[in-house]
């Protein structure tokens, strides 16, 4: 296998995590999609909406709308891959934005462990009383609004009607939603290298990995041109050709000996700077959307063992 240092499978192990905690913890979003990024990429614009520090851990991009026009007929098919995985979100801990805001009223999320953005249409004026009353005060942070606990415990936002971004690095800081010039996840080559990848997703989740190895970054989208057929791809940002060949030969080693579980799978190289090894996986008629995070790992795995 090509990854030697336990630490390297740390990245793939904390997003089956958030995954898992999405899928049973928290509640999902809805609404119409974001805007396109500079190249017509929603996923790029979510993510230019990071700082490249923010990258360091397991990044979620979720276009709502998307999801929500797929599960109208079947909420339980995309139940997986259907909710934002802000840590803000937990649906068993009340809101600290108030009764006024819902989950509901997300259109897309970019969510790491500790920092997020999510676009969509709220109602500004009740959340931001209901920060006042939960003891936050707003101050001014590079020329934006921002609120924040004068005790630095609880998270820091920004609110408009439109947008909401948060941080819970304390102290007010939102650095990792204040990305300078050419220095945003969508800047960063191995993000944007997976995005383009990945394609026109609906979700996708970003595992990067911690220590030196043959693969940099792993991702995996969803996919899903109608509600009955969802496609999943994973793309692995190597550090050469020899890695990238080293990982196609195991990958579709896996496929053969994990029939049927990955049939119909395609493996395939995109050779550059930073060689992508893409695995295609069709639809599985037992099987539903986030398989390969949820149940079916072995693909997932092979990039980290």
């Amino acid at each position: 296998m090509r990854i030697s240092a336990g630490r390297s499978a740390v990245g793939i192990a904390a997003l089956v995590s958030v995954l898992l905690a999405a899928a049973t913890g928290c509640s999902s979003g809805s609404g119409d999609g974001g805007g396109d990024g500079e190249d017509g990429s929603p996923l790029l614009a979510a993510l230019g909406a990071l700082s490249e520090d923010a990258g360091a851990k397991p990044v979620t991009y979720l276009d709502a709308a998307r999801v929500r026009e797929l599960s109208k007929d079947d909420a339980k098919r995309f139940s997986a891959v259907s909710r934002t995985a802000s840590p803000l979100l937990n649906s068993y801990e009340p809101s600290e934005l108030g009764a006024e805001f819902k989950v509901s009223d997300i259109k897309t999320a970019v969510d790491t462990p500790e920092a997020g953005r999510w676009t969509g249409t709220f109602d500004e004026k009740a959340i931001t009383e209901a920060l006042k009353s939960g003891d936050y005060a707003r101050s001014e942070n590079d020329g934006q609004e921002v609120w924040s606990r004068p005790t630095g415990t609880g998270a820091s936002f920004r609110v408009s009607k439109d947008e909401i971004s948060y941080s819970t690095q304390g102290s007010g800081s939102m650095a990792a939603v204040d990305p300078k010039n050419g220095s945003s996840l969508a800047d960063h080559k191995d993000f944007r290298r997976a995005a383009e990848c990945l394609g026109d997703v609906y979700r996708a989740d970003f595992a990067p990995m911690s220590s030196p190895g043959a693969v940099r970054l792993a991702a995996l989208g969803q996919q899903a041109p109608s509600a009955t057929e969802n496609t999943e791809i994973l793309c692995f940002i190597t550090k050469d050709e020899a890695a990238a060949a080293s990982l196609e030969k195991e990958l579709r080693g896996v496929v053969s000996a994990e029939a049927p579980t990955f049939d119909g799978t395609k493996v395939t190289v995109e050779k550059g700077d930073r060689p992508v090894v893409r695995a295609i996986v069709p639809d599985s008629a037992t099987q539903r959307p986030g398989r390969l995070m949820v149940s079916d790992l072995e693909l997932w795995m092979t990039a980290a063992e």
